[in-house]
């Protein structure tokens, strides 16, 4: 299921032809080979609640050779993706995302870079390049620390 939303909402995003068929089908939706770049991303750890986090994205492709690189998101509470374009400069794409505007105890994201001759990525993805968002559970910092103070004694 989520990955026939995810399929679908890529295709919007990037004003690909859709049609109604194509919509029914419970196909995965298969990105240009990763292979061919390199995209990376190392989730923060950990994620606390109220707290804004900064997520990075680092690409070898420069600026002038990526038409959009976007960062796709949604909390356990909202049952669509939120979009938000990024900018950087020499392949480093960061964004501070403050969780108190988008409400709930888990976020799941993932990135799509869109080049200029129409190639798409993702990031994260498995084997087959399908998309794998990132779910990541938010902490309570209070909670954080003394456990941690209990496993450091």
């Amino acid at each position: 299921m989520l990955k026939k939303h995810i399929g679908f909402f890529l295709l919007f995003v990037f004003s690909l032809p859709v049609q109604a068929n194509d919509i029914n089908r419970k196909e995965t939706f298969i990105l240009n080979n990763n292979f061919d770049i390199k995209l990376f991303h190392s989730p923060p750890e950990p994620l606390f609640i109220g707290r804004p986090f900064e997520l990075t994205l680092v690409t070898e492709l420069k600026g002038h050779s990526l038409s959009t690189v976007l960062l796709l998101f949604r909390t356990d509470l909202m049952e669509n993706y939120r979009e938000i374009k990024l900018h950087g400069e020499e392949g480093l794409y960061n964004i501070k995302i403050d969780i108190n505007d988008f409400p709930g105890s888990s976020i799941e994201y993932f990135f799509v870079v869109k080049t200029n001759d129409g190639r798409i990525y993702g990031a994260p993805v498995n084997r087959d390049n399908e998309l794998l968002p990132i779910e990541k559970k938010f902490v309570n910092p209070v909670e954080y620390f003394e456990q941690k103070k209990r496993l450091n004694k």
